[in-house]
C-alpha cells in the first residue's frame, strides 16, 4: 500500500466538472483498497455547498488559485509573489508531514505550476492523470509562470529570481517528471502536440463509471417512446446548448427538453431568452441536480443528446445515460469518437447543425428497431467503462511510481479493445488550379483511374474514357465516399481495404492517384510501393503533395524555438488527421525506389487577388516554394 498525496484545484462537492468528480471516485476507490490518501486543493468553494467533509480522507481547502468569480485572476506581481509563498509554504508542509511515496496530480488549470517543479525538486514521485489540456492552456491562466516563460530573456531573469529568492519561477521540464496517464488518445496527441513538453511515459486511461450507481434495465424491456429528450452537463455555449434548442423548435409539439446542469446565472437566463425566442419556453426545463439523482433522470428520459460543438477531452456523460438505458445522440468530438459509434450505440451528427440533429431524434423516434440496437450496444459499452478497471490502472501507476518501476510499467488493456474508428466527412474539394492539372496530366488516358482517397475521385468528374474506383477503409468511409462523390456528380465504385495492402492485382489500372493520402496512413512506403504494382507499367501516377513551406508551420516553429519549447517535427502538420509533412527532397526519397519523376507542377496558394500574383512568379527555383505540387510519374 502507498501514500498518496493528491494536488489539485477543485474537489467535490464544491466542483464543476467530471475532472474533479472522477478525480473524487479514483481516490474513494485507492483508499478502500487500503491506500492512505490525503487531498490538497484549493480553497474556492462553491456558493451554497456546504463545506462538511464527506470523504473517507483528509481535504486540505488551502491553496489560493489565480481564479476569482468564475474568471481568471491576476493580482498583479506583489499578489502573484503572495500567493506563491503561501502555495509552497503549504505544499512543504504537507510533504513535509504526510512524506508521501507518491504525489498524484491532477486538475492544474489557474493553480500554480510551480508547485509541480517544487514537487519534482524535492524528489517525490508524481503520476499525472490529464484529462482537459490544462498543460496546454494551464500557462496562460497562471501569470507567475506565464511572467517568467515569455522568451529566452525572461527565463534567464527567472532564474535569477529564483536563486536569490528560493521560489520556483521557471517551470521546468515536467514532460519528464512522472507518468502521465491522459483519458483518451485525443487529449494525448492535442498534450504533444501543443504543450511544452514531451511525455515518454504517458498510458491511456479512460474514465469509468461505478455501474452500481447507474443500474440498468433490462436489455429486452420494450420503451415506448414519448419525446422526453434530456441534456447533462455544464450550462455552456461551447457544449452545443443552442443547438439543441433549435432542433428542439424543429421537432413535434409533444418533444420537450430537460437541461440538467450547473452554470453560471448569466448563462441560464440567455438560455431561457433564446427558448423564449423559439418559442419552445414552455417545452425546455432548465435545472441544476445533485449527482445521485443522474441515474433516475437518465432512466426517465426517451433520449440522451451530447451536442457538444467544442473537442472533448472524452465525454463520461453519454457512457452514464447508455448504463441507463437511453439511447444516445451526440457528435463524437474529440476523444468521444474513441467510444461512440455511428448506429451502433449512438447516432451522430455534425457539430453545430441543428438540422441534422431533429433529423437523428426523429429517426430514433420512428425507428424501435434501431432504438433497440443502439441500446443493447450502448450497455456493452457501459459496461466496458467501468470504474473498477480504470481505478485498478490507477493503482498500477501509483505502486509502480512508489516502488521506482515505472520503466517498466504496463497497464491492464482496456476491456473495450480497438475501438472502430469514427469515420469523418470526406471533404471534397481540391483547389481549382490543383484539379486543372490533375486532369490535364490524366488527358489521353483511357481505363480504369484508381484514386487513392475520395478528393482524388472528385477531381476526375467527366474525364473522358475513365471509370473511377476508390477505396476506403471501412464499410461506413465508403458510404460517407459515395454518398459524397455523388454530390459532384462523380460516379465512383469504392471497395473496403487498408491502402498499404490493396486487394488489386498487379497491372490492374492506367492510372493512379493520389492527393494527402501519404501523409495519413501509417506506412507511406508500403503504400507507395502499392500504388505502383496496381498501376500498369507504362500507366501514369499523379501525386498531389502538400508541402511544409506554409507559413502556419513556420510561424510555430519559430514561435515554440523562442520560448523554448522542442516539439517533433511531425507535430507541426496542419490538417486534421495527418501524421507527417514532407519537403521535396524528403517526397522524392519516397517514391523513386517504385516511380521514374517524369514532371513537377506547382500549384501555389490560389488564383485570385495577391495569392494568384504569387502563384504566377513561382518559376525556376521558386518552384519549391510552392504549398502544393502535382508530380507526375511513371511506375518503375
Amino acid at each position: 500500500m502507498a501514500r498518496i498525496l493528491t494536488l489539485t484545484s477543485w474537489y467535490p462537492p464544491h466542483h464543476f466538472g467530471g475532472y474533479e468528480a472522477l478525480c473524487d471516485d479514483v481516490m474513494t476507490a485507492l483508499a478502500a483498497r487500503g491506500h492512505e490518501v490525503e487531498v490538497l486543493c484549493c480553497n474556492e468553494l462553491r456558493p451554497g455547498v456546504a463545506v462538511t467533509e464527506d470523504a473517507p480522507y483528509p481535504v486540505h481547502r488551502r491553496l489560493q488559485m489565480y481564479w476569482r468569480d468564475g474568471l481568471p485572476h491576476d493580482p498583479g506581481f506583489r499578489g502573484q509573489l503572495r500567493t506563491e509563498r503561501a502555495n509552497q509554504r503549504l505544499l512543504d508542509e504537507a510533504l513535509d508531514r504526510f512524506k508521501p511515496d507518491v504525489v498524484s496530480v491532477w486538475h492544474m488549470g489557474a493553480l500554480s505550476l510551480n508547485l509541480l517543479t517544487k514537487v519534482a525538486q524535492r524528489g517525490f514521485p508524481m503520476v499525472y492523470a490529464v484529462c482537459d489540456d490544462w498543460l496546454v492552456y494551464g500557462m496562460a491562466l497562471e501569470p507567475w509562470s506565464r511572467r517568467w516563460y515569455r522568451s529566452p530573456f525572461h527565463r534567464a531573469a527567472g532564474r535569477v529570481f529564483q536563486t536569490v529568492t528560493g521560489i520556483p519561477s521557471v517551470v521546468g521540464d515536467l514532460g519528464h517528471s512522472g507518468c502521465f496517464c491522459f483519458l483518451s488518445e485525443f487529449t494525448k496527441r492535442t498534450s504533444r502536440a501543443a504543450s511544452a513538453w514531451e511525455y515518454p511515459i504517458a498510458p491511456v486511461i479512460y474514465p469509468g463509471i461505478n455501474r452500481s450507481g447507474f443500474p440498468p434495465a433490462q436489455p429486452s424491456a420494450e420503451v415506448p417512446w414519448n419525446w422526453k429528450l434530456l441534456y447533462t452537463g455544464r450550462l455552456d455555449t461551447r457544449k452545443g446548448t443552442d443547438t439543441l434548442l433549435r432542433a428542439l423548435a424543429l421537432l413535434p409539439p409533444q418533444a420537450s427538453l430537460s437541461l440538467l446542469g450547473r452554470g453560471e446565472d448569466a448563462e441560464r437566463a440567455r438560455l431561457e431568452v433564446l427558448a423564449a425566442e423559439l418559442g419552445i419556453a414552455d417545452r425546455v426545463h432548465i435545472e441544476e441536480i445533485p449527482r445521485a439523482a443522474l441515474a433516475e433522470a437518465y432512466s426517465a428520459h426517451d433520449c440522451f443528446i451530447f451536442p457538444s460543438e467544442w473537442s472533448e477531452p472524452f465525454g463520461m456523460v453519454p457512457i452514464e445515460a447508455m448504463a441507463c438505458g437511453t439511447p444516445v445522440v451526440a457528435t463524437g468530438v474529440g476523444g468521444s469518437g474513441e467510444f461512440l459509434i455511428d448506429r451502433s450505440n449512438c447516432l451522430l451528427f455534425a457539430p453545430g447543425d441543428e438540422e441534422e440533429l431533429a433529423l437523428a431524434v426523429n429517426r430514433l423516434a420512428t425507428n424501435a428497431g434501431l432504438r433497440h440496437r443502439v441500446r443493447q450496444n450502448g450497455w456493452t459499452t457501459a459496461d466496458q467503462f467501468d470504474l473498477a478497471w480504470t481505478t485498478n490502472a490507477y493503482d498500477e501507476c501509483h505502486v509502480a511510481a512508489a516502488e521506482g518501476r515505472l520503466d517498466s510499467l504496463v497497464v491492464t488493456p482496456h476491456p473495450s479493445g480497438e475501438h472502430e474508428p469514427v469515420p469523418q466527412p470526406v471533404r471534397f474539394g481540391m483547389p481549382p488550379r490543383a484539379r486543372r492539372k490533375v486532369r490535364a496530366a490524366l488527358a489521353g488516358v483511357h481505363g480504369t483511374v484508381f484514386a487513392a482517397n475520395g478528393e482524388s475521385a472528385s477531381a476526375l468528374a467527366g474525364l473522358p474514357g475513365t471509370e473511377v474506383v476508390s477505396i476506403g477503409a471501412s464499410l461506413r468511409d465508403v458510404e460517407v465516399m459515395q454518398h459524397g462523390a455523388h454530390k459532384v456528380g462523380v460516379a465512383v465504385h469504392s471497395v473496403v481495404a487498408e491502402p498499404d495492402h490493396l486487394p488489386f492485382r498487379s497491372d490492374a489500372f492506367a492510372a493512379v492517384t493520389c492527393l494527402g493520402t501519404l501523409t495519413r496512413v501509417a506506412d507511406d512506403t508500403a503504400v507507395t510501393q502499392e500504388l505502383a504494382r496496381v498501376c500498369r507499367r507504362q500507366g501514369r501516377a499523379i501525386f498531389v503533395v502538400r508541402f511544409s513551406t506554409k507559413a502556419s508551420q513556420a510561424v510555430p516553429k519559430v514561435w515554440n524555438w523562442w520560448r523554448g519549447w522542442h516539439r517533433p517535427p511531425a507535430e507541426y502538420v496542419t490538417l486534421e488527421g495527418e501524421v507527417r509533412q514532407y519537403d521535396w527532397p524528403r517526397f522524392e526519397d519516397l517514391v523513386v525506389p517504385a516511380f521514374t519523376i517524369r514532371a513537377r507542377r506547382p500549384i501555389g496558394w490560389g488564383d485570385k487577388g495577391l495569392r494568384g500574383v504569387g502563384t504566377r512568379l513561382l518559376v525556376g527555383p521558386l518552384r519549391s516554394l510552392s504549398r502544393s505540387t502535382v508530380v507526375e510519374a511513371n511506375p518503375k
